[in-house]
């Protein structure tokens, strides 16, 4: 987002004025307010404010959206930060899929928010937060933490709410799982609705001449080929390569997208030097987010900003909000969905079927593998999991959405992963990154209104076992270039796997002096000593960055 604030309930003005200064990345034209014992620090954009305003004795702060009262706000925005003092008790919330950052602190006896934890930070008395770093590193992060002790996130989706007792308690407003399934037209009708709700995504997201990352992949390039069509102003393409690595060219698809739109594509070279954590670490405000070092956005982002763009749109989470497949021979049939069953057994074969139902239906018994010589399988959280103690392995498995469970249930349970939290996190984590180089980076697949839509499918209407993506490649498939139909998907973790190495994250962690409670450090030092590859990389690069992380954290 473009803007942003620091407002402080009962703070030091003094304070404020200094820490404001802090914001790194969100800039605009200052503004100054006090308003009842609220003040309010910040840098407005014309567009997307913030903007103060005092009707009825509340005093609204809004950052993304027009003032209105925060109901109205929950209700029908899509995305925003507010905060809402009437004198006795403040409420802070965010839009449901977390697309405006707020973080907030208590110290001083004030009650500080900011769109940049920074400024927060810059108030002094830092620690880390060791039991959240564990959470992070396992993959099952505690949604509003950020790895420093007493500073928090609003969460997605949620009002925080602080009284006179200035006890803070946060409500979720936003609930997806009220409407999985819900939709009651056939699957043509989705088809045409899914097609115009992702027209109408794109042009909310959408301003002339604005940047589009294009991967060479299915979500891109849709966005590409609708942004194109709209007439108002070319928007500029940037596609990321690896010329040596081949495991990732996509740039043959990429320029078929290009043509298809008939825009030219620009090239930007990866990255590809050795990991530096310290580096991003404060690229992404000093929060030790999840994520891969495929060196894309820096070079991306790097190249839109010095063509004049101040909007990217991305393909990001196109997969996520579509709904990760999983158990769907199993739902339709027990969801005597037989014409459907049907059409996918013509078109796949009855075998696809039987094979699909008794994965589906039959749990897997490690007895059975053990009997026929073979191995029990393990998901990818269960080999995480065996590395902690077991408060926290327990809790990594119950939030595992690969282990098999009763088909409806699993099919829910994947459906809803994507939308809550602890995964949203990545559009604050990408807003944050866009905006270091002055771009607002906006995400067409997580536009509310769309996102609200596909959840209410059911999996007779929005899945197909055999091909994923299955309602996109059936509603506007005809948008895509022939080539991109029959693309095997690239192996972008050949680039990681080129930045990382595995013993100086060994080190970095070894080093660190950092001691993360309900890890097994001896099993962990034992199994990459035994073999170069016997700890998951991306476990490997979770743990690596968190104690980097917590090491500079108690150092400062």
């Amino acid at each position: 987002m473009r803007g942003g604030f620091v407002a402080c309930l009962n703070g030091n003005s003094r304070v404020l004025d200094r820490i404001v200064e802090c914001l790194r990345w969100h800039r605009g034209k200052p503004l100054r307010d006090h308003r009842d014992g609220l003040e309010i620090a910040a840098y407005v954009d014309d567009a997307e404010g913030p903007i103060v305003e005092t009707q009825g004795g509340r005093t609204l702060l809004v950052h993304g959206a027009a003032p209105a009262p925060l109901a109205e706000l929950q209700r029908r925005e899509r995305r925003f930060a507010a905060i809402e003092w009437d004198g006795q008790r403040l409420r802070a919330t965010r839009d449901p899929i977390g697309l405006a950052p707020l973080f907030h602190r208590a110290f001083g006896g004030g009650i500080w928010f900011s769109t940049e934890v920074q400024p927060l930070a810059a108030l002094g008395s830092l620690a880390p937060d060791l039991e959240a770093l564990t959470g992070q590193a396992a993959f099952v992060p505690s949604d509003a933490r950020t790895g420093w002790q007493g500073i928090a996130r609003v969460l997605a989706g949620s009002t925080l709410e602080i009284g006179p007792d200035r006890r803070a308690v946060s409500t979720g407003y936003w609930a997806p799982g009220e409407l999985i399934g819900r939709y009651r037209g056939s699957r043509p009708e989705a088809l045409a609705e899914f097609r115009e709700r992702f027209r109408t995504a794109v042009a909310r997201c959408y301003e002339p001449g604005s940047g589009i990352l294009v991967s060479g992949g299915l979500d891109s390039a849709l966005i590409t080929r609708v942004a194109a069509s709209m007439g108002r102003g070319l928007p500029r393409l940037v596609h990321v390569h690896f010329p040596d690595i081949p495991e990732t060219h996509e740039q043959a698809y990429a320029g078929a997208v290009a043509d298809a739109a008939g825009l030219p594509l620009r090239l930007a070279s990866g990255d590809i030097t050795p990991w530096d954590i310290g580096r991003e670490l404060a690229g992404w405000g000093g929060i030790p987010y999840s994520w891969l070092p495929y060196g894309m956005e820096e070079p991306a982002l790097a190249h839109l900003a010095s063509e004049g763009a101040t909007v990217a749109l991305d393909g990001h989470d196109g997969d996520g909000v579509l709904g990760p497949g999983g158990s769907v021979w199993g739902a339709l049939i027990l969801g005597g969905e037989w014409r459907r069953l049907a059409a996918l057994t013509r078109r796949h074969g009855a075998r696809q079927l039987l094979r699909g139902a008794a994965v589906d239906l039959v749990p897997p018994y490690a007895w059975l593998r053990r009997l026929a010589g073979r191995a029990p399988s393990r998901t990818y959280m269960q080999v995480v999991a065996g590395y902690f103690t077991p408060s926290f392995r327990s809790r990594i498995l119950t939030g595992d959405i690969d282990r098999w469970a009763w088909p409806p249930r699993r099919w829910r349970m994947r459906q809803l992963r994507p939308l809550v939290p602890g995964s949203t996190i990545s559009f604050e984590q990408k807003e944050l990154e866009a905006a270091r180089y002055g771009i607002d980076m906006r995400h067409p697949f997580a536009d509310r209104e769309l996102i609200e839509f596909l959840i209410s499918l059911p999996p007779a209407l929005k899945d197909d076992p055999k091909r994923p993506k299955a309602l996109v490649l059936d509603s506007v498939g005809d948008l895509l270039p022939a080539s991109l139909l029959q693309r095997r998907k690239s192996d972008y973790m050949a680039v990681v796997r080129r930045r990382v190495d595995p013993a100086r994250c060994v080190s970095v962690i070894r080093d660190s002096g950092v001691r993360l409670a309900g890890l097994d450090y001896e099993r962990l030092f034992a199994d990459v000593s035994t073999r170069s590859d016997a700890v998951p990389l991306f476990f490997l690069v979770n743990l690596a960055r968190v104690h980097e992380f917590a090491r500079h954290a108690a150092e400062a």
